[in-house]
């Protein structure tokens, strides 16, 4: 499975001038769907803490602001969040976001590239594991990264349509990610995203079970066919933990435990897939031996509709291993050059 100046911008208001010159807390600011997609799960709420030491992997001379996150049903989470500005006008905002729970920032040398291309650059850090929230589950708990994202739309890329909003990450940050597209209504507000590593939730329950598929083999790319879709017992215990369930893996998984893996997918029943203002990409490593995440992406992939449909698939092998795809030069220099073409406005 893969600031105090933060919102910097004279354009934006009162609130965020009030942050320049050091307010600590700020009120909650509720985030809201246009009205054509009520239909999308509701969104929470994101409430500024005050200025926070950046971590390591910040982009050059970022802010980082604490936050925590509100959504309905799960524990508030905090986490830091950092931005970095261009020089001159800036083409857009770019969030990264990293693997496994998100704890740390992803960078892997495009939060440099980014800035460098002219693009401010926002990471994300959760304080512990995004997915974990007293075993609510998986489409609950992403309502936190999917929250986030709509925050930094609103208050760093300050609502513009008239430069792209992207969002990169990697396992668990792509599931992140993905879940925003599918179940909240990012589609709305993303240009364009790129997915590394998966998500290795896209179909949770074949996962755990893997006698549920019985379609045709998961040719992900001519590199990776045949691609494995089910878990490992590490992925399967978390799994558990996040969905309180106990039968990941089991010889006869419980018919509850595959009801809720089913439900709590990103590929689920009432999900959304077509995205006709938001173009997707996705990277993969396919030095053997490659992981669940492959065939997990797959399922994912050949549901969505996106503006460039089908969504690019990139498969490297030989330099990259397990889901670290952008270890591979090549991938790393074809996944920048695919974002400063790609990141541009769509939502006009």
């Amino acid at each position: 499975m893969k600031p105090t100046s933060l919102f910097l911008s004279h354009c934006f208001s009162i609130f965020t001038l009030l942050l320049i010159i050091g307010l600590t807390a700020a009120p909650a600011l509720a985030q809201s769907i246009p009205e054509h997609h009520s239909n999308v799960l509701a969104l929470g709420t994101v409430t500024v803490l005050g200025s926070a030491t950046c971590p390591g992997g910040a982009t050059k001379g970022a802010t980082c602001t604490s936050i925590n996150v509100a959504c309905p049903s799960i524990p508030d989470l905090t986490a830091t969040l950092s931005q970095a500005l261009p020089t001159g006008t800036a083409k857009g905002t770019i969030i990264l976001h990293s693997g496994s729970g998100g704890t740390t920032f992803f960078n892997s040398g495009f939060a440099n590239a980014y800035l460098n291309d002219g693009f401010r650059v926002v990471q994300l850090a959760w304080t512990t594991d995004w997915e974990v929230a007293n075993g609510v589950g998986l489409k609950s708990a992403s309502c936190r990264g999917a929250t986030v994202f709509k925050y930094v739309f609103d208050n760093v890329q300050g609502k513009d349509r008239s430069t792209g909003f992207c969002a990169q990450g990697t396992s668990g940050g792509g599931a992140a990610i993905a879940y925003s597209l599918t179940q909240y209504g990012l589609g709305n507000f993303f240009d364009y995203v790129v997915i590394a590593a998966g998500p290795g939730v896209a179909r949770v329950d074949y996962g755990c079970d893997a006698s549920l598929y019985t379609g045709p083999p998961l040719d992900l790319c001519p590199l990776i066919t045949s691609a494995p879709y089910v878990y490992s017992l590490g992925s399967a215990n978390k799994v558990n933990t996040w969905e309180n369930t106990t039968s990941c893996l089991a010889k006869s998984p419980l018919q509850s435990d595959i009801k809720k893996w089913a439900a709590d997918s990103i590929v689920a029943a009432g999900a959304n897939f077509t995205y006709p203002k938001t173009a997707m990409s996705w990277y993969f490593c396919a030095t053997p031996p490659v992981n669940n995440s492959t065939g997990e992406g797959k399922f994912l992939i050949d549901r969505v509709v996106p503006k460039n449909n089908p969504p690019d698939v990139n498969c490297y092998s030989g330099v990259c291993k397990g889901e670290a795809v952008w270890q591979d030069p090549n991938a790393f220099n074809a996944t920048q050059n695919e974002m400063i073409a790609q990141c541009v406005p769509n939502h006009q």
